[in-house]
């Protein structure tokens, strides 16, 4: 019911709005009814019929067009006094407050303050024209009248101004999501692609010396595929379900940075490993930032220095989870190992979120070091 109402008010009848349309038809057929009968009697019909059909149809124009419809209603009166008697009745009255307020309520406040004064001064020169006294009630009804108009216009403004901001933390809260994606999708798809990478030609000169070594590197191939895609259908379920429906599923955190290390000895890194954690409890997003820029900088270690020793050092203190990663020198880089940036700028971004600090520079001797400082106890922004 309420989405049809919906429906209906959004229409046109000749481009102007179906409720404004409505309603002057209406008010035309109370108008020329009373006009018809002389109730009440205001003069002869070739007068008050044109003045009733222009100042009802007049209306229809309201919110398209408002100084139009205060000029015909105006206008109208005007006319309708000088030839024969002021507009009386109470639909007259009706159809002046409802052109008032429509000009109050859909013109800009000062367009709308001169409109409303002119509306007024003519109303009270009718009256005057008419030998009347109802100056002071004219003056009240009206200028309410107007007042209401612009609260309504205000009203408006506040609601249109909150939809924006709505719209705009919607969209950025979407762009903040479509970047967490890109940067978890980045995380697990460039680590498990590296290792099958490497395992790969491994396997391959395995098959060409001793193709039974060649088992260990499959192995390894096929666990690091169905670790890949456990962590893309999770990421999968999360964006295909509501908030409230979410399953509790771990995510992958310090604990388990040892098969990190382990993935990567067996590609052909040497890691070394080092965790100090306290009892205190790690916070669930302190947790998987660490996992994630171990991942991140293994991943990296591969790709940019095969075969050079790498040191993951993990120290957990009162108000932060320190993390570093010193990877050596390579001894004979690849000559294509160029990355996309992403990786990096995916690190700090998570760092960031916490309200910690990443610092990636190449060492001294040529290698490479990241440092991460993650604050425990706060939660994330993104």
């Amino acid at each position: 019911m309420r989405r049809a109402f919906s429906r209906w008010r959004r229409r046109t009848v000749w481009g102007l709005p179906t409720p404004d349309v409505v309603l002057a038809v209406v008010l035309l057929l109370i108008a020329v009814g009373s006009v018809v009968t002389g109730n009440p009697n205001e003069g002869p019909l070739a007068v008050t019929v044109p003045v009733a059909i222009v100042s009802t149809l007049a209306l229809a124009w309201r919110r398209r067009h408002p100084l139009l419809m205060i000029a015909l209603v105006t206008a109208a009166g005007m006319g309708q006094t000088l030839m024969s008697t002021s507009p009386g009745s109470l639909w007259s009255l009706v159809v002046e407050a409802v052109a008032l307020y429509s000009a109050a309520a859909y013109l800009s406040e000062a367009v709308a303050a001169v409109a409303g004064t002119v509306f007024v001064v003519v109303l009270l020169l009718e009256e005057r024209i008419d030998n009347g006294v109802d100056y002071v009630f004219i003056l009240l009804l009206f200028g309410g009248v107007w007042l209401l108009g612009r609260a309504s216009a205000q009203w408006r403004g506040r609601v249109t101004a909150a939809e924006r901001r709505q719209r705009e933390a919607a969209r950025l809260a979407v762009a903040e999501e479509r970047v967490r994606i890109a940067r978890d999708l980045h995380d697990v798809v460039a680590h498990s692609l590296s290792v099958i990478a490497v395992q790969s030609d491994a396997a391959e000169a395995a098959l060409e010396i001793a193709p039974e070594r060649a088992l260990t590197p499959v192995r390894a191939i096929r666990t690091t595929a169905r670790e890949a895609l456990t962590d893309i259908r999770g990421m999968l379920d999360v964006l295909r379900t509501d908030d409230d429906e979410l399953p509790g599923v771990e995510s992958p955190g310090v604990s388990a940075i040892t098969g990190l290390a382990d993935a990567a000895r067996s590609a052909g890194t040497p890691v070394a490993l080092e965790v100090r954690l306290t009892r205190a409890p790690v916070t669930p997003g302190v947790d998987l930032a660490a996992y994630r820029i171990v991942q991140e900088c293994l991943t990296n270690a591969r790709r940019h220095a095969p075969g050079a020793a790498t040191t993951v050092t993990i120290v957990q203190g009162d108000d932060a989870l320190r993390v570093s990663v010193v990877t050596a020198a390579p001894a004979a880089p690849e000559p294509s190992a160029e990355g996309s940036g992403y990786g990096i700028s995916g690190m700090r971004e998570r760092a960031a979120a916490l309200g910690g600090r990443l610092q990636a520079q190449p060492t001294a001797d040529g290698g490479f070091e990241v440092e991460a400082v993650l604050p425990l106890g706060r939660r994330e922004t993104t």
